[in-house]
C-alpha cells in the first residue's frame, strides 16, 4: 500500500530553497544594479585589454620579422662569404641591425638581430663586443625552445675562447650542451674538451670525450676523439 505523505500548511507556505535563493539573488541584483554594471564593465574591459594586447604583440612580432628579413639576409651573406666583407659594408649592416633592435625591443626578431651583431663582431675580430652582444641576447631574451638557445651560448663560448677566457669558454660550452641534441651537442662538447685540454686539464677533457662516445658511438669524430684520448695534451 502506497504511503501517503501529508503536508502541513506550513510546508505549503514555505518557499522552495532553490527558488528562494534565486529570488534573493535577483532582488540583490536589482537593488545593486549600478554596482553590478560597473563590475561587468570592468570585466569586459579587462578581457578586451588582454585580447587587444595579444593582438598587438602578434602584430609587432610580424612587423619586426618582416622588417628584419632584408638585413638578416645581408648579414648571412656577409658571414658566409669566403672572405671577410669590407668594414664599410659590415658597419652598414651593424647599424641597420642595431636600429632594428632599438625599434623592436623584446621581440624574437630583435633576438635574431642581436645574434647576428655578435656574429659580425666575432668575424671582425672584436671578441669583447661579440661576447657582450651574445650575453645581452641571453640575458634579455627568454629561452626560445629552439636552436637559437644553443647558438647564442655557442657564440658566446667561441668569443670567450677567442679572447683567451678559456675557463669561461668551457663553462659556456657546457651550458650550450643542455640546449642541443645530436651533432650540435657533440659540437659543444668538443669545444668544452678543447678548452679544458688547452688549460692542461686533461683528465676533465678526457671525461668529456668519453661522454661523446657513450652518447654517440658512431659520431664522424670518433677517430679524432680516440686519438685525443690516446695522446692527451
Amino acid at each position: 500500500m502506497t504511503r501517503k505523505i501529508k503536508y502541513t500548511r506550513k510546508d505549503l507556505k514555505s518557499p522552495d530553497e532553490f527558488i528562494s535563493t534565486l529570488g534573493r539573488t535577483t532582488l540583490w541584483v536589482k537593488e545593486n544594479r549600478s554596482k553590478v554594471l560597473v563590475v561587468l564593465a570592468v570585466v569586459l574591459l579587462a578581457s578586451g585589454g588582454v585580447f587587444g594586447t595579444l593582438s598587438y604583440i602578434r602584430w609587432q612580432e610580424t612587423k619586426a620579422a618582416r622588417d628584419l628579413w632584408p638585413n638578416m639576409n645581408l648579414a648571412r651573406e656577409a658571414l658566409q662569404a669566403p672572405t671577410v666583407a669590407d668594414n664599410e659594408k659590415l658597419e652598414q649592416i651593424e647599424q641597420s641591425l642595431s636600429a632594428h633592435v632599438n625599434m623592436y625591443p623584446d621581440t624574437r626578431a630583435a633576438l635574431f638581430a642581436t645574434y647576428y651583431l655578435g656574429s659580425i663582431a666575432y668575424r671582425r675580430g672584436d671578441y669583447d663586443r661579440s661576447a657582450a652582444q651574445f650575453r645581452s641576447a641571453i640575458a634579455d631574451g627568454k629561452e626560445q625552445g629552439t636552436v637559437m638557445d644553443f647558438l647564442l651560448r655557442e657564440g658566446l663560448a667561441q668569443a670567450l675562447e677567442a679572447k683567451g677566457d678559456l675557463d669561461g669558454a668551457q663553462k659556456t660550452y657546457a651550458e650550450a650542451v643542455a640546449f642541443a641534441r645530436g651533432e650540435l651537442r657533440t659540437q659543444a662538447w668538443m669545444g668544452q674538451a678543447r678548452t679544458l685540454a688547452i688549460q692542461g686539464r686533461n683528465d676533465e677533457a678526457a671525461a668529456v670525450f668519453r661522454k661523446i662516445l657513450a652518447e654517440n658511438p658512431d659520431t664522424p669524430l670518433k677517430n679524432l676523439i680516440e686519438i685525443k684520448l690516446s695522446h692527451p695534451g
